[in-house]
């Protein structure tokens, strides 16, 4: 069977056994290509992804069991933070309450690192469970947790493709040094401004030179990377858009290359149940940004930097009400472990679906709890039903529900509900 080309996009069974060499610098134009062959090379096959698609198939036509394990699987490895930016929805100056309150309610809120015993048995239920991807992110920066690279390390042992996203703040020699060393595949780093002003106006009670730190840090990577002759990891901008930096977003490109990264990835802002408002673009600067990034694909193309311009000019054509348009696929394809071992469907959901501390990943994956939500989210009613406890506007998942949905809505009879 030929999949259609939508379904492509989804990442592919995983190995175990990591073979990536750190043989040469990648110019920034084999980006794309690099990705592929670090893949291959952690045993990611053709015939493997087919096989898994065709199972994550089987399972959609079912209606609430999975007959394949997650795609990719996000971790929390620490709470603890040292910036508060404007719109992190935990560490916000304009948050007025508590930052934990994000926590679902069974969370222990007392716990702030991921301890490396539950880690250790997430490992040996994603060995055999074979998910393409491991996605360290934080309600806090995981450089400051003690035991990262141990981390990294495991997870590669278990044959992951890693990705860490930070604030870039603590890129310093010795801390990178260990980061080649320690095989992670991509590093994405959380930049919220192109320039001075910007950074001092998105992380408010912050030393604004700290903006001067993250560039040279960027740049000293791109050094050794270069010394050691070294492809890993790949680094990529992350560059979410609000009132406060959206004039600089063209400004991005040249940061990028001036600090030896390979791609800037830009995001709507998510505003979090209009928490922050007061951030968000009107109308008519949204038209202007997407105008702009239209614009700027031939120059990071002449500049090769890869980017993910298409996917977010579809975010913002669909708004924030997605779950109007599209069913959400999310729980057959990702879970979210955070730092105490609460596991939830989706980075924007706090609705345990269990815990590892008492269960393993494979029992969570097929319960009853998980299978429920599975099947109420694939209704526009179901999904409206969960708004309490989803945030759905802007979702970060839209590309991947999109490329599913393709795919399923020629077989489910569920799927005549949506457009």
């Amino acid at each position: 069977m030929v999949w259609p080309r939508g379904f492509g996009g989804l990442p592919s069974s995983g190995g175990s056994e990591p073979e990536v060499k750190l043989v040469e610098m990648v110019p920034h134009s084999d980006f794309g290509q690099t990705k592929l062959r670090m893949r291959h090379s952690l045993g990611y096959g053709a015939m493997a992804a087919i096989h898994k698609k065709l199972k994550l198939l089987q399972g959609l036509l079912n209606g609430e069991v999975a007959q394949t394990g997650p795609f990719f699987v996000s971790v929390d490895i620490t709470r603890r933070c040292n910036l508060r930016c404007l719109c992190c929805r935990y560490h916000s100056p304009l948050v007025e309450h508590s930052p934990l309150v994000e926590l679902p309610p069974q969370a222990d809120p007392s716990i702030q690192d991921l301890s490396p015993q539950i880690f250790r048995k997430l490992c040996a239920d994603l060995k055999v469970m074979r998910p393409a991807n491991l996605i360290f992110v934080s309600q806090g920066e995981p450089f400051l947790h003690h035991d990262l690279f141990d981390l990294i390390h495991q997870a590669k042992e278990a044959g992951l493709h890693v990705t860490l996203y930070s604030n870039g703040t603590l890129l310093e020699e010795k801390v990178i040094k260990a980061l080649l060393a320690s095989l992670l595949d991509v590093l994405k780093v959380s930049l919220w401004a192109s320039s001075l002003k910007e950074y001092e106006a998105n992380y408010p009670g912050t030393n604004p030179e700290i903006f001067h730190r993250v560039v040279a840090g960027l740049k000293l990577l791109a050094e050794i990377k270069a010394q050691e002759r070294c492809i890993l990891p790949l680094v990529e901008l992350h560059y979410p858009i609000n009132r406060y930096n959206f004039q600089g977003i063209e400004a991005l490109a040249g940061l990028a290359q001036a600090t030896g990264c390979q791609a800037v990835f830009f995001a709507p802002l998510e505003t979090h149940r209009r928490r922050f408002a007061e951030a968000a673009l009107t109308r008519e600067e949204e038209e202007w940004v997407c105008r702009t990034l239209v614009r700027m694909k031939k120059k990071l193309r002449s500049g090769s930097i890869h980017h993910n311009i298409n996917k977010v000019l579809r975010r913002y054509r669909y708004g924030e009400a997605v779950w109007e348009k599209v069913p959400c696929y999310i729980p057959w394809l990702h879970v979210r472990i955070l730092v105490d071992g609460t596991v939830l469907p989706c980075n924007l959901c706090d609705l345990p679906v269990g815990n590892l501390n008492g269960e393993s990943l494979q029992d969570i994956w097929s319960s009853e709890a998980l299978r429920r939500f599975r099947g109420q989210t694939l209704t526009r009613e179901g999904l409206r039903a969960m708004a309490s406890h989803c945030d759905c506007g802007r979702c970060c998942y839209l590309e991947q529900n999109v490329r599913v949905h393709r795919v399923f809505n020629w077989f489910s009879p569920f799927t005549r509900l949506w457009p």
